[in-house]
């Protein structure tokens, strides 16, 4: 009878030893799993800041040798260096300083100077990637396209995210909240192209992602400095953003700063202008 009870109490306490390695092993597995993905997350923001780091020194490289931004650069340069060029009007090639879309206002679509940007960088030697040389870009804007990839590079944080270049000026002033004049890389997501306009999806970015971002490159405020978050507060009617109003359910909060609120869920809410 006794050599029964020990029996069973040595089975109980083998089972009570087996639960708990099982609970360890899961743990250590789940642990690892976080840590892991927090590592992902870290080195995606790291990627993210160092593609738009070479794309800044590759401006400042077709600059010096071209004298003359990609994408404005003056028309009878480019056909001079053999580069693909607008017909030198305003917004097609014009060497205006600005990098603008095909009509002076404010347009969300890609094409003329917003296209030949990246078209420059890539013929040039001065960027990674072979972007269309499409004949419509040059003085027009695409209508309808479905695969980005052979227009804009593709952010490394997201699938579906990409950087697309625009200026602001007074002809054409950014959505509300306004944006100081100047040109801008945009990191949003874009699902294609309709009826001439980017089909624009500005939730790409969470709050955490958007606040990483903006404080390894500048100086973590969604409102100041060189990476702001872009918008209005009309989305979907205005076709460039929203959630730049402060509010809880938004990528800013109530008092300026990225929404923390939303940084146990993820949730995307943001896209970024980085100025040039």
């Amino acid at each position: 009878m006794k050599a029964t009870n020990r029996s069973s109490l040595s089975i109980r306490e083998f089972t009570l030893v087996q639960t708990a390695i099982v609970l360890m092993v899961a743990a250590l597995f789940t642990g690892g799993a976080l840590v892991a993905e927090e590592l992902s997350k870290m080195y995606a923001i790291h990627e993210q800041v160092s593609q738009i780091a070479a794309f800044d020194q590759a401006v400042a490289n077709f600059n010096s040798k071209y004298e003359g931004l990609p994408g404005d650069l003056l028309h009878v340069s480019a056909i001079r260096m053999g580069l693909p060029t607008g017909n030198g009007t305003p917004a097609h090639g014009d060497g205006d300083g600005n990098i603008s879309p095909c009509t002076l206002g404010w347009q969300p679509h890609l094409g003329c100077e917003t296209a030949l940007f990246w078209l420059h960088l890539s013929a040039a030697g001065m960027i990674k990637g072979n972007f269309s040389e499409d004949g419509r870009l040059s003085d027009d804007r695409l209508e309808e396209i479905q695969e980005m990839d052979s227009y804009l590079p593709e952010s490394p944080l997201e699938a579906g995210v990409y950087i697309t270049v625009w200026n602001t000026n007074e002809s054409q002033p950014s959505p509300e909240p306004r944006l100081p004049y100047g040109n801008y890389y945009e990191i949003s997501g874009i699902d294609g192209i309709s009826n001439g306009q980017m089909v624009d999806n500005p939730q790409a970015l969470t709050p955490e992602q958007s606040y990483a971002i903006d404080a390894k490159m500048d100086d973590g405020k969604p409102f100041s400095g060189r990476v702001m978050v872009n918008g209005a507060a009309d989305w979907p009617n205005d076709a460039w953003g929203t959630y730049a109003k402060p509010g809880g359910f938004n990528c800013v909060f109530t008092d300026k700063t990225y929404n923390t609120a939303y940084l146990a869920t993820h949730t995307q809410l943001c896209h970024l202008a980085v100025r040039l």
